[in-house]
């Protein structure tokens, strides 16, 4: 049937309305080996990407019904096509315009009249590397998986041992004595952390596993709800909020939540030495999405360092000093990822740290703000 893929073969949207460039395109990719549906019209266009989505969008800038540009930010603004790779083909080679592709995320131009190797030779590599992510995406789901399995295997026979050594203590406590009994405490302590570590371990796996909701989520209203329920198991601390204006943005509410949880436990955390601990948050637009930033005045950290901070059990403070599980960043990360958006943190020494994250404007957000 035509509208099922075939397998092997690469799928090219073509989204155009000159005929001479429409006839040369088709006939180039055709004979290279790639499959060709084509639209004169943004609304053929969307209606082609619903039926399924391409390998590529080769995409005119002048376009009836809404230009390149609006058609790009409608699909980028669609998450399950947001890692679409798009070019542009357009006439014009101004800095502005090509600036401006970029901005929207396109992946790359040709200027036309385009010279057909180059345009080859751009579009066999984009779909390359779109493959290259895709096989990269399966094997990492696929990691996950095994790392649950494993997991979830793993907990039943600790939760066993913890049961025994239950009725161990229980009914032998007498006989043992002070070095016995500190050595049986330590092995429960013990039991318990593994059982901990395997908690957060599904915990990180089950993010790739649960199915994503969308609704209306004003972060400012849940940054203040989570921040107040982390002071209030605080006890005396002074800690000092500062909340600038926060978007409202759309997500999973629960995943969302975990995000401000994780990232508003570790700027109290690394807090802790502080008289007054102050954190301070805010927003501003960035092109198609949202750059928000948690700074707080705690210990911070040697920016060295910083690639160790989003990996699992990758930890840059002891245990003794900071308790955790080394997991929180990674999940945070995550949650971004699968809703289109991505993190990163700037430390200095006993001078505080800064987390960033980014996060896709809705469409409607995108068309109120556009003069």
């Amino acid at each position: 049937m035509e509208n099922i893929k075939t397998m092997d073969v690469p799928d090219i949207l073509l989204i155009d309305d000159t005929p001479e460039d429409i006839e040369a395109a088709v006939a180039l990719f055709r004979e290279n080996g790639y499959r060709v549906r084509i639209a004169t019209k943004a609304s053929t266009a969307l209606k082609l990407l619903e039926q399924q989505a391409p390998d590529i969008i080769l995409l005119d800038i002048y376009m009836p019904e809404m230009d390149g540009f609006q058609l790009c930010q409608t699909i980028k603004g669609q998450l399950q096509f947001a890692s679409l790779p798009i070019i542009f083909l357009t006439s014009s080679n101004d800095e502005e315009s090509i600036k401006r592709g970029f901005e929207l995320g396109a992946q790359d131009y040709v200027v036309k009249p385009f010279n057909l190797s180059e345009l080859l030779a751009r579009v066999d590599t984009h779909v390359k590397l779109k493959h290259q992510s895709e096989s990269l995406i399966e094997a990492y789901e696929e990691l996950d998986s095994f790392c649950y399995t494993v997991a979830h295997d793993l907990k039943a026979p600790l939760l066993s041992i913890g049961k025994l050594l239950e009725y161990l203590a229980l009914d032998y406590s007498d006989h043992l004595d002070e070095d016995g009994l500190e050595l049986l405490s330590h092995i429960q302590d013990k039991s318990n952390e593994v059982l901990g570590i395997i908690d957060h371990l599904l915990e990180f796996s089950r993010m790739c596993e649960m199915p994503l909701t969308s609704a209306a989520i004003n972060l400012e209203t849940l940054f203040l709800q989570v921040f107040n329920e982390l002071k209030e198991q605080q006890g005396p601390r002074q800690i000092e909020l500062i909340l600038g204006r926060l978007p409202e943005i759309h997500g999973d509410p629960f995943l969302i939540k975990l995000l401000l949880t994780n990232v508003l436990s570790n700027a109290i955390k690394y807090t802790g030495g502080r008289d007054i601990a102050v954190i301070e948050a805010s927003s501003r637009e960035q092109g198609n999405e949202y750059l928000v930033s948690i700074k707080d005045n705690g210990i911070g950290f040697d920016m060295r360092y910083a690639s160790r901070l989003f990996k699992v059990f990758q930890r840059l403070h002891s245990q003794e000093e900071f308790p955790g599980s080394g997991v929180g960043l990674a999940i945070c990360q995550r949650i971004l990822k699968r809703h289109g958006g991505r993190a990163w943190l700037i430390g200095v020494p006993d001078n505080g740290a800064t987390f960033y994250f980014t996060y896709p404007r809705s469409q409607r957000d995108q068309d109120a703000a556009t003069p």
